[in-house]
């Protein structure tokens, strides 16, 4: 296989990387959906391989997306407590979506909303920086 050097085929292989990425999530999504009403119980667990090959790609790409878009440099750095009041927001909100997933697990809920929102706060504080 030869190398690429011109940037119009370089930026081409890098939307074909993308539609076949997107392609493939849509896939997974249909076949996750078809699950859903044939046995909803085991669609969504944990333990079926697909659903977590779904979440850790876009996990991946919303992480990895973030060295890509365009930075906020016109407004200006959010503050410490609008990023706790952020923080503890998504934390109820990510926990009460868990609790209603799954009631007899008050505290795996209360981790999973953690986690989401320990994520998500990482995420608003590394885009911060590069705000005035």
């Amino acid at each position: 296989m030869k190398k690429v050097y011109d940037e119009r085929l370089k930026v081409q292989y890098l939307k074909n990387f993308k539609a076949a990425f997107l392609i493939e999530n849509m896939f997974m999504i249909v076949i996750l959906c078809y699950e859903l009403f044939k046995n909803p119980d085991t669609a969504l667990s944990v333990r079926n391989p697909l659903w977590i090959a779904i979440m850790i790609g876009v996990n991946a790409l919303v992480i990895l997306a973030q060295n890509v878009t365009a930075v906020v440099q016109d407004k200006p750095r959010i503050t410490t407590q609008r990023f706790i009041l952020y923080f503890l927001i998504e934390l109820l909100l990510v926990s009460l979506i868990f609790i209603l997933i799954m009631p007899d697990k008050i505290i795996i809920d209360l981790l999973c909303g953690l986690a989401v929102a320990l994520v998500t706060t990482g995420i608003m504080l590394y885009n911060n920086r590069f705000r005035y």
